[in-house]
């Protein structure tokens, strides 16, 4: 079973805000060294301007979707109108966030304003996406420093170029090293404006083969960290983009202390410590919820069947069945 469920939300109810910005110049998808114009293609649309309305279609369904039902469990209600639903949700924040955390409430609430500013990602200015980085940089010769020129003035007469040392990772440097390197993104001050943006780099050319969340087809067993898109990969980094106070960030590749962690194992470290600002945690989540058949509490997928099989196989998850009030699928 697929996410093409969430397809079949009205797809024009999508704001052409997306649209307009890659456009316009608020958000560019890398009109110089044109990395971005191969998602038409793989993601079957039939150019970069459709391909990208679709990327921010999905990026904000995923955090209004889970928005909604956060609000639909605190109304009230769910509890006893959706009892199954009420456990997919709860368990699966659970999972993630620690609902049993002292600060348990101002966490929640944490959770839900970002994913209420996701929901409106494509209204964020001046951020420039590139799909890979191989044209921004060069290796100089005699030193083997790494040279970085920003894409938006490569094509300026006597425009500055940085030097970032022999160590800048780049998307083919980490697949040469086999390293896991999906996305990342480079600041250039605390406020972006056209002429100083923020950059967002996807390494779409090593790392996914798959553009949308709606390609992806879950089965029973399989790991959260395996559902990875473009789509998917972008939400984390547009956290960055968009709550740059928000979200810890790591230039160690996850281990440096006090910063983000990735992956479903990085989520469980930090569950009941700053999970609320570690993009993946909120990236995750989301994913998990917009496959609103299945059941992430294990962090692998399950099917209602499954759960039940899990819970009814010892007193705790007979507990859990009869407190809720969980009836046979």
């Amino acid at each position: 079973m697929s996410w093409r469920k969430l397809a079949s939300v009205a797809f024009t109810a999508l704001s052409l805000v997306g649209v307009a910005n890659a456009q316009n110049g608020h958000i560019l998808w890398d009109p110089v060294g044109n990395t971005c114009d191969p998602l038409a293609q793989s993601g079957g649309q039939p150019d970069l301007a459709a391909a990208v309305k679709k990327v921010w279609y999905e990026i904000e369904y995923m955090a209004s979707n889970a928005l909604n039902v956060m609000n639909n469990l605190d109304s009230g209600n769910l509890r006893q109108s959706d009892p199954w639903e009420y456990y997919r949700v709860a368990a699966t924040y659970n999972t993630f966030f620690d609902e049993n955390h002292p600060d348990g409430k101002a966490r929640w609430i944490q959770v839900r304003d970002a994913l209420t500013t996701m929901s409106q990602a494509s209204r964020q200015d001046n951020v420039y996406i590139a799909c890979d980085d191989d044209f921004m940089y060069q290796t100089d010769a005699n030193t083997g420093d790494i040279m970085w020129q920003r894409p938006h003035e490569i094509q300026v007469p006597n425009a500055q170029v940085l030097n970032m040392g022999p160590n800048q990772m780049t998307c083919g440097k980490a697949h040469q090293q086999g390293k896991d390197l999906i996305g990342y993104r480079s600041d250039g001050g605390p406020t972006p404006t056209q002429q100083d943006p923020y950059y967002v780099i996807v390494c779409a050319k090593y790392q996914l083969s798959n553009v949308y969340l709606d390609s992806l087809t879950v089965q029973s067993g399989v790991s959260l960290d395996d559902y990875k898109s473009f789509t998917t990969t972008l939400f984390h980094e547009w956290l960055h983009v968009m709550l740059p106070q928000g979200m810890r960030g790591d230039m160690a590749g996850g281990t440096a202390q006090g910063g983000e962690r990735y992956g479903v194992a990085g989520t469980q470290q930090l569950r009941s410590d700053y999970a609320p600002e570690n993009p993946d945690s909120i990236t995750l989540f989301a994913v998990a919820l917009a496959a609103s058949q299945w059941y992430w509490v294990t962090t692998q997928a399950e099917s209602q069947q499954d759960v039940w099989n899990r819970l009814n196989s010892d007193v705790d998850g007979r507990n859990v069945i009869q407190n809720l009030g969980l009836t046979y699928p």
